[in-house]
């Protein structure tokens, strides 16, 4: 199985890209999400069952980002030139599409939609209580956002981001320690994972850490890849074995046994139409970050009545273009940063030599 960080690229990169379904995997989990999000946020999460199908198909498409992320970090560590580079790839991924999506939240959709005038909405939004609540996660009653809806986070989806980001720093640190290759490294922070997610198995806020199994699964998979052959008769029992779990107390177990098996066979299949499913873009993430504060705008609109169907039709209808916006405005130019060099930087800022390279260019 020949990947590589789904990142825009030329060359061998850009072919490796297309020999690969990651990018039409990663649209069907953003899309999952998005279906999801549209059944919970009209419902109200506490009027959700534990293990309702719909709320497992979205932790399914979660499980997904994660064991994709998890396979691909480790490679983008081993060939990425210094810890620093790395974290300016990992940088360039995440913070440059979030900005914008974060701005709009809070000053298109915010003014449009809070129940404060203007002077009360923006002290709010700048409070102490505001800044660290809002923008990402929970509370929009601070700044008068979403009071009346089932569910009043503002963008609720942006939690996997800080725990996405902490994974990126355990590749970096085990790979500094040369502890990235050993099996018992990534198999003792599994068991670590596991003995934390028992103890939390009845609190679904913090059952949560579970997910991150999802990434040491993908990761210990992705630096043993040359020694692990994808079967179809293997997966196939899965697939089973997963279907099977929603008739059980505990799907979620199912889950971490069968879905990174399942998600990196499905990635390696060559179907030309689903490797070559990301050449117009990744809009994937345009679409996570920015359906959920979206949703909420159009339930708030409506009163919530729109139905599951007219909620996911007007979603998918303004995310899209969103994230096609996204992908080709930002996203694309910000991957093909990743790999300027110091003097690149300096053309590219017009700045002088002795700013951004007091030395010799590091290759």
């Amino acid at each position: 199985m020949n990947a590589q960080y789904p990142g825009s690229g030329s060359g061998s990169a850009g072919a490796a890209r297309f020999s690969n379904n990651f990018d039409f995997l990663r649209f069907v989990a953003a899309a999952a999400v998005i279906v999801t999000h549209a059944y919970s946020l009209t419902v109200g999460y506490p009027n959700m069952r534990l293990y309702d199908p719909v709320l497992l198909m979205g932790q399914a498409a979660l499980a997904t980002f994660f064991v994709i992320s998890g396979y691909l970090i480790p490679i983008s560590w081993e060939s990425t030139a210094s810890p620093l580079r790395f974290a300016w790839k990992r940088f360039l991924r995440i913070v440059p599409a979030l900005v914008p999506a974060v701005f709009i939240t809070l000053f298109v959709i915010g003014p449009l939609m809070t129940s404060l005038p203007p002077a009360e909405y923006y002290g709010a939004l700048f409070s102490l209580e505001g800044v660290f609540s809002t923008p990402f996660f929970e509370n929009g009653g601070v700044i008068g956002l979403f009071q009346e809806n089932p569910v009043t986070y503002v963008n609720g989806s942006l939690w996997v981001i800080p725990v996405e980001v902490v994974m990126y720093g355990v590749v970096a640190v085990l790979g500094l320690a040369g502890l990235l290759r050993r099996r018992g490294a990534i198999i003792g922070l599994a068991a670590v994972n596991i003995l934390l997610w028992m103890a939390w198995f009845d609190d679904p806020r913090m059952a949560k850490v579970r997910f991150t199994l999802y990434f040491l699964i993908g990761a210990y998979f992705s630096l043993h890849r040359q020694h692990i052959t994808y079967r179809p008769l293997v997966a196939g029992i899965l697939l089973v074995v997963l279907g099977l779990s929603v008739l059980t107390p505990h799907p979620p177990v199912a889950g971490v046994i069968c879905i990174p098996y399942l998600v990196l066979y499905a990635a390696q299949i060559r179907v030309p139409l689903l490797n070559n499913f990301g050449r117009a873009g990744d809009f994937s993430y345009g679409m996570y970050v920015y359906h959920y504060p979206i949703q909420q705008a159009l339930i708030q609109a409506s009163g919530n009545t729109l139905s599951l169907p007219a909620l996911c039709g007007l979603s998918f209808l303004l995310v899209l273009p969103l994230a096609f916006l996204s992908w080709h405005t930002i996203e694309k130019w910000a991957l093909a940063a990743k790999n300027l060099d110091p003097r690149d930087l300096r053309r590219v800022f017009g700045l002088p030599e002795a700013v951004t390279d007091p030395g010799p260019a590091r290759k």
